[in-house]
């Protein structure tokens, strides 16, 4: 009797545990961010929630056999399951966690979310109950409309005849413009034509006013506000339509559009120069990172480095763009000014440039065609 009471008890104490290891999950939920959520595309979005199952979770670290996906979609994009990982133990509860991407961000207006937890030992699924404040999914985040990234914008002013005795500038109601206080000043390209490049911020409004002032940004002129708003899909260079002063008839040979795609290809020699890294070409034009981060060369020959730009059609025409090198992947500057090359119609379809580094007088070695690489012929055409 003792031997079948043990017995008896033994297979008690199995199935109870039994019964423990295959318990259901019992409860999912406490989602954060809440249903609501206003969420910038600045970059990604991390979503929380929490599972209880008895005899798993309550137990230190990651319960055994429980999964979870995060399931999003946007007004933009079908249906995403994402994996989530891990994070810690909330008492009794593992809490869960994944990002949304900051690429499904860009251009949504509001992104839905749900969270499904699975239980490997009996294949069964629990989908969260609720956020932190009980709002059943799906739980929805507005996008705010803010720049998901830094966007350089170029604005064009021809003065058409009206007289200034010093450059104009720019001003506006983003703080980037001064908030209609300093203004940004002007780089005459030739003539009555002026032109500038400013970089707004990520994270801030795509939305802004602004106008122009002459004489050293004294005098004001006398028309409305003009309204800008910016892309928020990720594009990162603007070039906004000319403007003329006073919107009197546009002269400076505007409204001028390059009609067809234009290569230059720079070159910089530096025979006798060492650099620790490759070298940059970095520029004015949004093509050459408006004097930002540059673009990466490549050795065509000894000591001879070369980027061929893209200049694609429909940007203003004539312009005029600066630029220069940097050395010891892209930190050192050369100390000699700005170098420049006149873009329009009548540019070549494709033209070469060749510097040497701070406009020293050792000239590279001319490096046929034939000789260059096949590496180096394709990083010819890798920029636009």
């Amino acid at each position: 009797m003792r031997k079948l009471l043990l017995m008896g008890m033994a297979c008690a104490v199995s199935v109870c545990f039994a019964a423990n290891a295959w318990a259901a999950i019992g409860w999912a939920g406490n989602v954060y961010p809440n249903n609501g959520a206003l969420v910038v595309p600045t970059g990604p979005v991390t979503v929380y929630a929490q599972v209880w199952k008895e005899g798993t979770t309550d137990s230190a670290g990651q319960g055994a056999g429980v999964t979870a996906d995060l399931i999003y979609t946007t007004n933009i994009a079908a249906s995403i399951t994402l994996a989530m990982t891990y994070n810690v133990d909330v008492g009794s509860n593992d809490e869960y966690k994944a990002d949304i991407p900051q690429a499904a961000l860009a251009g949504a207006a509001y992104v839905d979310v749900t969270v499904v937890f699975h239980d490997l030992t009996d294949g069964t699924s629990f989908e969260m109950l609720g956020d932190q404040q009980g709002h059943a999914p799906p739980l929805r985040y507005t996008v705010t409309n803010v720049l998901p990234a830094a966007v350089a914008v170029t604005f064009t002013l021809c003065m058409s005849g009206t007289t200034t005795n010093a450059p104009p500038c720019v001003i506006g109601s983003a703080p980037e413009l001064g908030v209609w206080g300093t203004g940004v000043t002007m780089t005459n390209v030739s003539g009555e034509l002026w032109m500038t490049t400013v970089t707004f911020a990520a994270g801030s409004s795509p939305a802004f006013e602004y106008k122009y002032k002459k004489d050293d940004c004294t005098d004001w002129e006398f028309v409305g506000n003009r309204f800008v708003t910016l892309p928020t899909d990720g594009t990162i260079n603007v070039t906004l339509a000319p403007d003329s002063y006073n919107n009197a008839p546009l002269g400076c040979d505007l409204g001028r559009t390059l009609q067809a795609e234009k290569i230059i290809c720079f070159q910089a020699c530096l025979e006798g120069v060492p650099t620790n890294g490759v070298v940059c070409v970095i520029g004015s034009a949004p093509e050459l990172t408006v004097w930002t981060t540059g673009v990466p060369m490549v050795l065509v020959g000894i000591n001879l480095w070369e980027a061929c730009v893209h200049f694609l059609p429909g940007q203003p025409v004539p312009a005029t763009i600066e630029y220069k090198f940097k050395k010891d992947d892209c930190n050192t500057w050369e100390s000699v000014g700005n170098r420049s090359v006149v873009l329009d119609d009548s540019s070549p379809d494709t033209q070469t440039l060749l510097s040497t580094w701070d406009n020293g007088t050792t000239m590279c070695s001319p490096v046929p065609n034939g000789d260059k690489s096949w590496g180096s012929i394709k990083s010819r055409f890798g920029a636009h």
